[in-house]
């Protein structure tokens, strides 16, 4: 029984401290996830154009273009590929 009783508080420590790091853990991405929007630049779309062709123009060396177009879809709050003349995208520029 007195080993019992010695390791309670032992173990009501370590469940302290897991849920302290917890916590942490969940601020700290949240603050990440809140971090500065990233640089972008503005693209009116014209007729013809098409966001592949955009993501083409734009396009760092080595980037994968579909993560490109992904990323253009989402800073300019687009849930589809399909774009108009007069549209302004939000390009990301890194």
């Amino acid at each position: 029984m007195q080993q019992t009783a010695n390791h309670q508080p032992s173990v009501r420590l370590w469940v302290f401290i897991a849920a302290v790091c917890a916590v942490f853990l969940l601020i700290g991405g949240a603050a990440d996830a809140e971090g500065s929007p990233p640089r972008t630049v503005e693209y009116v779309v014209t007729h013809g154009d098409t966001l592949w062709a955009i993501a083409a123009d734009h396009m760092p060396p080595g980037e994968d273009i579909r993560r490109l177009i992904a990323d253009i879809r989402e800073t300019s709050g687009i849930q589809s590929s399909v774009i108009y003349p007069g549209q302004v995208l939000r390009i990301p520029t890194g």
